[in-house]
This record gives C-alpha cells, sequence and structure tokens, in this order.
C-alpha cells in the first residue's frame, strides 16, 4: 500500500506533466496524463484540466461545459469561474462572462487573483458594448451582478440573501417543492425586515399560489392552509355547492388559516386576488406502521462528558425513557461544527460529498443529495420541523420534504420551552396524522456564548461559578477551557432534560410503543470541557444517539457508529428502505451486516489547517496539514504531521507501525482526494 506522501508526490508531478504538455501543444500526451490524473482525483484541477485541453481542442462548447460541471462539485473555485469566464467571453456569451467573473471576484484566493477577475470585467464589459450592448444595459447587467459580492448567507433567514424579507412571496414557484412563509402567532406585525428579522416567528407551508378558483375532492375530513397575499382579497369556499364567504375583516393576512372541512365531496376554493393555499391535510389518513417519527436535535451535547458525569445523573428523563431503546456508547461526528455536521446527519453523507462547508459563503444542497424529511414525505408522512438553528435554515435547501416548519432564530427568544410547546400543539392537533418530525434545542449554546437569560440556569448557578474565568472564543468551537461555563452548561443540560421530560410523557401517554420512533442526537461536543484545546477530543467529536420505540431493541451498543449512520438508521426503524448510494452504514445493533472497523472526522475550515482523526477501537490516528486551507476548501497536503494514540494509554505509539499509519493515511485520502490543491 502506497504512502499518503508517496501519492501526492505522484499526483504533483502528474500536474506538472499536464501543465507542460499543454503548454507545448503536446495535446495528445496531455490527454493521457489527465485521464492518469482523474483516474482517482475528481478535485477542481481535474475539471479546469479537462476544459482547457477541450478548449485547445476546438471543442468550445465541451469546454464550458465541463467547467459547469466541475463548478457544481467545486462550487467556491475561483479558477473553475475564471476560466468559464475567459472561455464564455472567446464564445461572445458576455452576460455568462460577466457572471463568472463576478463570482471570481468573489471567491478570489489572493490579490492577484482578485485583480486578474476585475480586468476580466473590463476587458468583456468593453466587448460587450462593441457587439451592441447599450452602456445603459450594460450598467443594469452589472448591477445585477455586483450584488453577488454583498450577498447575506442563509444565517438570515426569513430574509433572503439580498437582505429582504421572504414574508408572503412564494418560492419555488411552480414545482412539487413551491412554498410560501408567513409570520407566525403575530397579532400586529405584517413583516420583517433584516434588522428585525430574529424578534419574530415564521411559518412556511407548501402548497401553491391560487389566482382565480380551483376544485378539490375529498373522501374526509381536511384541512386547507390559507394565505392571503393582498390584504383586501375576499375568498369564497365552496363545499359541496354550499358556499363561505370570508372578507378582508375575517383573516388577517399575517398568518396562515387553517380552515378545517369535515364533510367530503367537492371542495372549490375561489379568490378575488392571488391566494396562497397549502395542499389539503387529510385528517383520517390510512395509518403507516410507525405512525410518529421524530428527530430530537440538541445542539452542542457532549456524549463523553455525560459518559464522565453518568447519563443518568445528568438527564435523569431522558436516560429513563431511551433506556428502554437503544443508546450508542461510541457515536461519533464525522465533523466537527453545526453546518457540516447537520448536513451530513440529514444526508448519510460526508461533508466532502454534500459541500455544505463555508461558514462565510452560501451554497445550497444540491438535488444529488436527499434529505432525510423528502424519504417521508415520498410515502406519504405528514412532515414538519420546528426549529431555531440558524444552520439549517429552508435557504440552504431544508425545505426540501417538509410540509410545514416553524422558525425563529434562537437570538431572538425562541428556546426548549417554545419549541416544546410547538411540537404539542402540533401533535394535539394532527395526532391521527403520520407524522415526520424533527425539532432543534440551541439552548446548550448559552454556555460557550456567554448568554444567561434562563431563570432555572440563573438561579442553579452558585455565585463562584456566575463570572467567566475565560473569554469566549471567537465561535463557540474556539471557546477555551472555563469550569464556570462548564458548570453552567450541566444546567443548562439539566433544564433541556427537564423540558423534554413533557414530551416524554405526552408520546407514552398517546402512542403506544410500536407506534414510534423517537431519535435524540447531536452535531458535536464541546471544547471548553477540557484544559487541553483540542477539536479532535472525544469531548467534542462524541455525540449521544438514542433511539426508542418499533424496531427498536434494548441496549447499549458498544460498537463504533458515525452521524452519517443516524439517517439509515432511522428509515430503518420506520420500515423504510435504506438507501445503498449513501455514505451511511446501518448499525449492528439495528440489523447491519457488520460493524464499522473505523471512523473519521475532518475539520475542513478555510484559512485552518486541515485536520483528521481516524479511530478505532485500539488506536486514534490523528493528521494535520502544515498549510491552511483555502478559502476555496482546497487542500494542499504537501507537509502534514501525523500521530498514532494508543487509546488505553493515550501514549503516542513508536514508528514500528508504520504499516498501520500508511492504512491510515489512505483512509484520510480517499475522504479528501476531490478537494487536494
Amino acid at each position: 500500500m502506497q504512502s499518503l506522501q508517496k501519492k501526492l508526490e505522484y499526483y504533483k508531478e502528474l500536474s506538472n506533466q499536464i501543465e507542460k504538455s499543454i503548454s507545448d501543444n503536446n495535446l495528445a500526451e496531455a490527454q493521457i496524463f489527465i485521464n492518469e490524473y482523474s483516474t482517482e482525483l475528481d478535485n477542481s484541477s481535474a475539471y479546469a484540466f479537462r476544459s482547457i485541453l477541450a478548449f485547445q481542442q476546438g471543442e468550445h462548447d465541451k469546454a464550458v461545459d465541463i467547467l459547469t460541471d466541475g463548478i457544481k462539485k467545486h462550487p467556491f473555485s475561483f479558477s473553475l469561474y475564471y476560466n468559464k469566464a475567459f472561455m464564455t467571453a472567446a464564445l461572445k456569451r458576455y452576460e455568462d462572462s460577466l457572471e463568472c467573473y463576478f463570482y471570481a471576484v468573489k471567491y478570489h484566493v489572493n490579490d492577484e487573483d482578485k485583480q486578474l477577475a476585475l480586468d476580466g470585467i473590463q476587458e468583456v464589459s468593453k466587448a460587450a458594448v462593441k457587439a451592441g450592448y447599450t452602456p445603459a444595459l450594460l450598467q443594469e447587467k452589472l448591477k445585477e451582478y455586483e450584488i453577488l459580492l454583498t450577498q447575506f448567507d442563509a444565517c438570515v433567514f426569513p430574509v433572503d440573501l439580498n437582505g429582504v424579507s421572504t414574508i408572503r412571496k412564494p418560492q419555488q414557484v411552480g414545482n412539487t417543492e413551491e412554498y410560501m412563509i408567513n409570520m407566525y402567532n403575530e397579532l400586529k406585525y405584517a413583516n420583517i425586515d433584516l434588522q428585525s428579522r430574529m424578534l419574530f416567528k415564521s411559518e412556511l407551508v407548501k402548497g401553491s399560489i391560487l389566482s382565480n378558483k380551483k376544485e378539490w375532492t375529498t373522501n374526509g375530513a381536511v384541512v386547507f392552509p390559507i394565505s392571503k397575499m393582498e390584504t383586501n382579497a375576499t375568498i369564497q369556499i365552496k363545499v359541496n355547492g354550499e358556499t363561505f364567504k370570508f372578507t378582508k375583516e375575517h383573516l388577517p393576512i399575517n398568518q396562515y388559516h387553517y380552515i378545517r372541512i369535515t364533510e367530503p365531496g367537492i371542495i372549490e376554493i375561489s379568490s378575488d386576488s392571488p391566494i396562497f393555499v397549502g395542499h389539503p391535510i387529510e385528517l383520517e389518513p390510512e395509518k403507516k406502521r410507525v405512525k410518529l417519527v421524530m428527530k430530537i436535535f440538541v445542539d452542542g451535547l457532549s456524549y463523553q462528558l455525560l459518559q464522565d458525569k453518568g447519563l443518568q445523573e445528568v438527564m435523569p428523563n431522558t436516560y429513563q425513557f431511551f433506556k428502554n431503546g437503544l443508546i450508542a456508547e461510541n457515536c461519533y461526528t464525522t465533523s466537527e461544527w453545526t453546518l457540516p455536521s447537520k448536513s451530513s446527519i440529514n444526508t448519510g453523507m460526508y461533508a466532502t460529498e454534500h459541500k455544505m462547508l463555508h461558514p462565510e459563503y452560501f451554497y445550497e444542497f444540491s438535488s444529488e443529495n436527499q434529505l432525510l424529511a423528502e424519504y417521508f414525505k415520498k410515502v406519504g408522512y405528514y412532515c414538519t420541523n420546528i426549529s431555531t438553528n440558524w444552520r439549517t435554515t429552508p435557504s440552504l435547501g431544508y425545505y426540501r420534504g417538509f410540509d410545514r416548519m416553524i422558525y425563529q432564530n434562537f437570538l431572538g427568544g425562541m428556546d426548549t420551552k417554545e419549541v416544546i410547546g410547538e411540537v404539542l400543539e402540533h401533535l394535539m392537533t394532527f395526532g391521527s396524522q403520520n407524522n415526520f418530525m424533527t425539532i432543534s434545542l440551541m439552548d446548550l449554546h448559552n454556555a460557550p456564548d456567554e448568554i444567561e437569560n434562563h431563570l432555572y440556569s440563573q438561579v442553579g448557578t452558585d455565585i463562584k461559578f456566575r463570572v467567566n474565568k475565560n473569554k469566549k472564543g471567537t465561535t463557540s468551537v474556539q471557546t477555551a477551557y472555563d469550569e464556570n461555563k462548564i458548570e453552567k452548561y450541566l444546567r443548562e443540560i439539566s433544564r433541556v432534560d427537564q423540558l423534554l421530560s413533557t414530551l416524554y410523557d405526552f408520546v407514552l401517554k398517546t402512542y403506544p410503543n410500536e407506534d414510534f420512533s423517537i431519535t435524540l442526537h447531536s452535531d458535536h461536543g464541546q471544547s471548553f470541557l477540557e484544559d487541553d484545546f483540542n477539536l479532535l477530543s472525544d469531548l467534542r467529536l462524541k455525540i449521544p444517539f438514542m433511539m426508542r420505540g418499533r424496531n427498536i431493541p434494548t441496549k447499549s451498543a458498544e460498537e463504533l457508529i458515525e452521524s452519517v449512520d443516524i439517517l439509515p438508521a432511522i428509515l430503518k426503524s420506520s420500515e423504510l428502505p435504506v438507501p445503498s448510494q449513501i455514505n451511511g452504514k446501518l448499525p449492528k445493533a439495528l440489523g447491519g451486516v457488520e460493524c464499522r472497523e473505523t471512523i473519521i472526522t475532518q475539520i475542513i475550515h478555510p484559512n485552518q489547517t486541515y485536520k483528521a482523526k481516524v479511530k478505532n477501537k485500539q488506536s486514534s490516528f490523528f493528521l494535520e496539514s502544515e498549510e491552511k486551507v483555502e478559502k476555496d476548501l482546497t487542500i494542499p497536503l504537501t507537509n502534514y504531521t501525523t500521530k498514532l494514540v494508543d487509546n488505553f494509554t493515550g501514549k503516542e505509539q513508536s514508528e514500528s507501525y508504520e504499516n498501520q499509519v500508511v492504512e491510515y493515511e489512505n483512509i484520510v485520502f480517499n475522504k479528501v482526494r476531490n478537494f487536494l490543491k
């Protein structure tokens, strides 16, 4: 087995040969080298080489198509956008070229790259004017593309990337995922802006715009979610010929109105101005084998800490509920922070596959990644998401599969108490439905983010723990060890556990064990829990994964599990097929073929060194690059360090384990090969 260093040297030399062959116009030789290079690497360089070769061979449209495909896989690549801008300009596709040059400016790695892209904009602008573009039209296009440079990320939802409210502005119009967002539980205000967005709850409902009238035939009791889009709309609903008229005084514009129609038959809805009508909700659907599937996400809950302190002592209510199900003792996140970790859990794919990695640049899930909710929607579940997590907003693509979403940014005040209240409201209302629900609880962020707004936690924290010893980090991930923060963290965990007990009790009183499947998990632990700051420690990487309900054994699972395995576990317990094309594997404790021999966690973060941890039962392998990950997420691994540590003694192992190190290096290579610089 070849070492990682040898592989990297080989591909570097191959890259040099490709560049020389293209420079010498020896295209046949370049083709051979490119084919060899692309055998194992699907990185941005592979797409750049293939497109340049095609362009020099006169296959210009093919060259652009190659770059278009490459950008889908490497969405922040300066070189791919720059090359596409150059080639589309040569094809006189000036608008495409300008757009790509602006993206190149946005994703520049250094000042030289930025200047190249700016020069390109100037050259294409001149060429466009010569080709007949009027100065006014050109300025209009330039303003349109300039917006790309000032866009926000998805955290500002329900404001869009340009800072404009999305309230009552239908999205994904015309396709099966069409939805509209309105205010939720709001009596006075009808809209939000960039400054007020955190202060209000919003509700997303799937459906479609109704501009005139539409007819449905129903077989039983149904509910229609309806929202006005204009204040003065008058809505008429006919039920088997009987007319019910709602004038502007009846249905306020700033909410969805759920209209129940018990009598089966022909329903006609009409309006004198456009309204949004959600898909009808059957109140007496055919029962699924698992009637309630719920995924409870507790952000930043370290399972290593729960093991050290005792799950039964720290979260007694959670322990009492899940002790009659599966508790995984060795589940590890595949990424160390929320955006990539949650994305992996919801797709069953590693971050290097789903690409949800960049903390600054916007990226939406590609159609190649199927989300957990989509599996349940496809088989007829009513899918609901109640969340306060700004890293899982609809803007990122999390609308897919859900019929209904309630959202308010946690920093606006929606905490576990309110989330659970909304969950109970939903289940009391739609208890006869087959429900798939996901909920997000962000309260544990209070400790690293130094927020103290919960009565329970404040009164329970003695004054000697009240003043933090160390300042908070630039992000919660970077927060250093602090005994006082640990005390506050434990109080917040206790509070979440107490509030969750209400939900556990409701489920047990309402549903037989064979009618539900409940999962609790997290995305990562905390770095402030130990004095030795280490983003790859078990206190940071080991996460809770617990399940209870139908098809779930009562046992403590000691096998190694990755967070990507949570999706197949939920599907299997709900008697849905587990897809073969995902990275996640069904744990053996739940019927999988075999246990994982190793788990891997990667840290791919711009302006930080690349880090990876590969762990088996006996040892842990650590790899870290000497150079930092680029802004476009390419990983320079020319020089790196490695370490192999015995899990039981904590001591670094000697060079006599060289073969084992090479094996671990190849595991890392197989994960990052398409991100290599």
